[in-house]
């Protein structure tokens, strides 16, 4: 009788360590998972940060290709009509009436 109170009483102090010690490295394993889900999450943070900045960068990109474009076919049009006063200009110096050379 004595031994088997004995036993039960080893094998409750074995069952109460046991469940210490799972409890022990479930708080581990749980300390782990947060540390590493903390950095995920600034890993996360950074990353859509740098999206934000390459989604601008590339705004700012296209509003240049934008201007460029438009000071492109702005550059052409007055070289055109340069072109088209070079054409129609009277070298006649003096003369009071100034026509152009070719009748236009």
């Amino acid at each position: 009788m004595f031994h088997d109170a004995r036993r039960r009483k080893e094998e409750a102090t074995a069952q109460k360590e046991e469940a210490i010690a799972r409890k022990a490295e479930t708080d581990n394993i749980t300390s782990y998972a947060a540390e590493w889900k903390e950095l995920y999450e600034k890993k996360e943070a950074k990353v859509q940060e740098q999206d934000k900045k390459i989604d601008q960068l590339y705004a700012e990109k296209n509003e240049d290709r934008l201007r460029i474009r438009e000071l492109m076919e702005k550059n052409t049009t007055l070289e055109l009509e340069n072109q088209k006063l070079i054409v129609k200009r009277c070298d006649v110096r003096g003369c009071g009436k100034r026509q152009p050379p070719n009748d236009y």
